[in-house]
């Protein structure tokens, strides 16, 4: 994938700025648009999945600083179900008046899309801006001593592990258990499919399910408890998260770098004045250099980058025009 070449980091280092007129924004107050009468009611902020997820998470820390740059009160709304589609068609769908956008993950939700086959088309959202990049991982209950993707393997091999549990069937984690199942022989007998990241890392912590596929950002506190191990990373770029874990190249399998990263965009419903996207999208770039959610990132790993609008037009479009030729998609709707 092309990536933009005019790349600006501010001065923690943990936050880079990406696409066209990348220049560090520190301090500076979001633009008004030129009718210069927005915001003047409530923004409602859509995160389409369970509260307790990665995509929730950065919301949760984002967001209050969006909200301080533009001196207007966000309200963040969990909207999860059909694999993150339900809270993607009503950011979609909402009135373009730039009072409710929200966020999704490609190529996450795009492989829900494609699956699923919905009436709307999900390339008619308006892209605002990119805030981050999120490796997968897996994640093992510790009573299990998991040492490493081969040993995992091993154990669904030899019958002693049957379940495997991730986001809702048909999305990215399922599509990530299929190739691993394929090209890694991780014979699991059952895919315990679970509505966001939150319920699926408590049934793992619980005992329900021996391990769990998520985000590196959405495991953190319950690998940082004990309550559960990271068993492997599945980027080869790894996590800032989780800097010790191996991907599984490291481990001497084949790269699924393709469906093992999401990058996180927020999207406003289309024919939304070009005016509003580009308040918003200053707005967060602002909110990502402020000192609390740099010290966030800086204390939890949690990578925060802003990119522009055409960088998750990219990052949406890409995965809409790539997946399909390297997945059978029909595996996925059986």
């Amino acid at each position: 994938m092309a990536r933009d070449n005019n790349v600006a980091t501010t001065r923690r280092g943990f936050i880079t700025t990406t696409g066209a007129g990348a220049a560090a924004l520190a301090g500076c107050s979001a633009l008004q648009p030129s009718s210069g009468e927005y915001p003047s009611q409530s923004i409602t902020y859509i995160v389409p999945f369970s509260q307790g997820g990665g995509t929730d998470t950065y919301a949760r820390k984002i967001m209050p600083q969006v909200s301080n740059e533009m001196d207007n009160g966000i309200a963040i709304e969990n909207v999860p179900g059909a694999a993150s589609l339900k809270g993607t068609s009503e950011i979609l769908r909402a009135k373009p008046d730039g009072y409710t956008f929200g966020g999704f993950n490609p190529p996450s939700t795009p492989i829900s899309y494609l699956v699923h086959q919905p009436e709307w088309d999900i390339t008619n959202g308006m892209p605002v801006c990119t805030y981050a990049r999120t490796p997968y991982g897996i994640f093992a209950n510790p009573e299990h001593n998991i040492e490493g993707l081969k040993d995992l393997i091993e154990r669904y091999q030899s019958g002693e592990l049957t379940r495997f549990a991730g986001l809702g069937r048909g999305g990215i984690v399922n599509l990530a258990a299929i190739v691993m199942k394929n090209e890694y022989d991780l014979n699991y007998e059952q895919y315990v499919a679970y509505d966001g990241a939150g319920p699926a890392i408590k049934a793992a912590v619980s005992g329900e399910v021996p391990v769990v596929a998520t985000t590196d950002t959405a495991a953190q506190s319950a690998v940082k408890s004990g309550d559960l191990e990271a068993v492997s990373i599945l980027s080869s770029d790894g996590s800032s998260v989780f800097p010790e874990a191996q991907s599984p190249s490291d481990s001497g399998f084949s790269s699924i770098d393709y469906i093992g990263q999401l990058t996180r965009c927020m999207f406003l419903p289309p024919e939304t004045p070009t005016d509003i996207r580009d308040t918003l999208a200053e707005s967060v770039k602002s909110a990502l250099q402020t000192d609390e959610v740099q010290t966030w990132s800086e204390e939890t790993g949690n990578a925060v980058e802003y990119g522009s609008h055409e960088r998750a037009k990219e990052a949406l479009e890409d995965s809409i025009n790539t997946i399909p030729d390297r997945v059978d998609m029909s595996k996925l709707r059986s």
